[in-house]
């Protein structure tokens, strides 16, 4: 379908080529002839508002009586929207062209005009009223070989320089060098639009700011016999600053070290921004110095330049294929001049480090961090982990070491009157009730209360002693009561006991704050700075499960009761758990 869209359109512009008729053109007695110069920019105007213009008429070669039969163009709307057609020399039939220019509407340009561009150019509304056939312009065109010349006026090129402030002028090339006869009359367009107002060369247009800049255009007239010509020429005006007054600024290399790898490619840029110069002739080079000697590294065809305005960037790239040893030695200079002066910067390789050494680095923060992490589990946990190993592999501590109880339990003993006033979480209600509770009921240890377990009517100190002698641990619940009554005397018939039976350990559950009497026995004051004490957090310790009973289980004797290893191993999720009851 594409393929059968383009030959239709071929086909419709075919058509349209052959159904114009270029002698219809109303100015196909005024034909302007121009002359130009081969390898040069050119551009043509199709200038049709000038056909609805009453002096253009007097000036055609029409009938008078044809005038107002032949107004041209007055059904066209946009004439600056247009079709250009070329009649070759040589007799080639007529051709639709489009080189229109990128900035100027309704003109043809050539880049650069050759010999075989000459012959009749042809423009017309591309938009246009069947009446208006004769809507269009012919122009014939004449190329002349450029011939060389020694003139010194042949300096004005077709690319002047314009110095942003000053007061230049813009000369038409070549027009002045008629010095044996009088300077014709020059016609001057910027940008295609006519500069009414300026007819002489050069042309003058006073203090130089930005819009001056741009594409110029000038005509005039020669003739030779009875012949007669229109010459154009084209300048390209660029505006600019002052010539800088800096040494070249060296972008990079930015360091003065950099870290290579010993037989990999390298590229090594040197980046330099040089300030506007109109003539600029910059110089970047590579150097390597070697010991005493400096060589010239040859330019690369990466050599790069990117122009500006007002300054431009130039690369000079240094590409080593690989990095030896002998390069760590050397040191790279990257070299940039101008007209003010030169400026360089060097460079000095260093051996990247390797990555093995990266890994074995990395290797060891991570061992170090997870050391880290198995340590802070480990203080967190060991007491549920203790457990853990106790359920699977510890013998039982209980078998053949003659004992009946597990442990004994030690408090202050309140009156009844005392009994009464305090709350269910005071100390008595801790040591005859949640203790055995917890202990008996749930972990399967046998325990010993003087209340309840020794028979009354005996001497309190023996009885004491013996039921000592009779236990594995003594649990002793301290507090205010505790250490300031005579319950205290327990916990130093404990100590006494424990200093000559190793398999007797002491347990202290600080129930409250208290502070330690005067009167408190020496070895009961050593007692209480060493041995292992469970603090007591009120309602967040009554819970089986809190971590004050896992802190009580961690220091009583190993058994292997299948009631004790159950309730163990319902403590042992503990351990993977973020949250810990308090």
């Amino acid at each position: 379908m594409l393929y059968l869209g383009w030959i239709f359109l071929w086909l419709v512009s075919r058509e349209r080529i052959n159904g114009f008729n270029i002698s219809d053109c109303s100015t196909k007695k005024l034909i302007w002839t121009y002359h130009a110069t081969s390898e040069e920019e050119f551009i043509l105007f199709c200038d049709l508002p000038e056909l609805q213009k009453s002096h253009f008429f007097q000036r055609s070669q029409l009938l008078p009586t044809q005038v107002s039969e032949l107004v041209p163009c007055r059904g066209s709307k946009d004439l600056s929207n247009v079709q250009w057609y070329l009649q070759p020399q040589n007799g080639d039939p007529l051709r639709e062209i489009t080189r229109d220019h990128p900035s100027i509407k309704s003109a043809l340009q050539f880049s650069t005009i050759q010999m075989n561009d000459a012959g009749s150019y042809i423009c017309r509304p591309r938009i246009r009223s069947p009446q208006d056939d004769a809507c269009c312009i012919k122009m014939v065109l004449e190329v002349k070989p450029k011939k060389n010349t020694s003139f010194p006026c042949f300096e004005h090129k077709h690319k002047q320089f314009l110095l942003l402030g000053s007061i230049d002028p813009i000369y038409c090339p070549s027009l002045h060098c008629q010095s044996d006869t009088q300077c014709p009359e020059v016609t001057w367009y910027q940008n295609g639009k006519l500069l009414s107002e300026k007819r002489g060369n050069p042309l003058r247009i006073g203090e130089v700011y930005n819009y001056h800049r741009g594409t110029y255009v000038c005509d005039y007239n020669q003739s030779y016999n009875t012949s007669s010509w229109i010459v154009r020429a084209v300048v390209q005006v660029e505006t600019i600053v002052k010539n800088t007054n800096f040494k070249p600024d060296i972008l990079e290399p930015h360091k003065d070290t950099l870290e290579v790898e010993l037989g990999k490619p390298l590229t090594l840029n040197c980046k330099v921004r040089f300030g506007f110069e109109k003539d600029l002739n910059p110089v970047v080079r590579w150097y390597i110095k070697d010991t005493d000697q400096r060589q010239e590294v040859p330019a690369p065809e990466r050599n790069s330049c990117t122009p500006l305005l007002k300054e431009g960037i130039i690369q000079h790239i240094l590409s080593l294929k690989e990095v030896s040893q002998r390069d760590l030695q050397r040191k790279f200079i990257c070299f940039a001049k101008n007209s003010v002066g030169n400026t360089t910067r060097s460079i000095q390789l260093k051996k990247k480090k390797g990555v093995v050494f990266i890994y074995i680095l990395l290797g060891t923060i991570m061992t170090l961090a997870g050391m880290l992490l198995v340590s802070a589990l480990l203080y967190t946990y060991w007491i549920e982990i203790v457990l853990l190993y106790r359920t699977y592999q510890s013998k039982d501590e209980t078998l053949g070491d003659k004992k009946e109880y597990d442990a004994f339990v030690s408090y202050a003993k309140l009156s009844s009157l005392e009994s009464e006033v305090t709350s269910s979480l005071s100390e008595e209600n801790l040591a005859l009730n949640l203790l055995p509770e917890v202990l008996e009921n749930k972990y399967g240890y046998s325990l010993c209360l003087l209340e309840r377990d020794v028979t009354p009517g005996g001497v309190y100190a023996e009885d004491i002693v013996s039921i000592i002698k009779k236990s594995r641990r003594g649990i002793f619940i301290l507090s205010p009561n505790y250490v300031n009554g005579p319950s205290v005397f327990e916990l130093q018939a404990a100590v006494n006991l424990a200093l000559d039976d190793q398999t007797l350990k002491l347990i202290l559950i600080k129930f409250c704050s208290f502070k330690e009497p005067e009167s408190l026995p020496h070895l009961v004051k050593k007692a209480l700075g060493v041995l292992p004490t469970i603090t007591w957090r009120g309602l967040k310790s009554v819970p089986p499960n809190s971590r004050f009973w896992t802190q009580v289980c961690y220091h009583m004797p190993v058994k292997n009761s299948k009631r004790l290893t159950w309730n163990h191993l319902r403590i042992i999720p503990r351990i993977f758990s973020l949250e810990r009851t308090k």
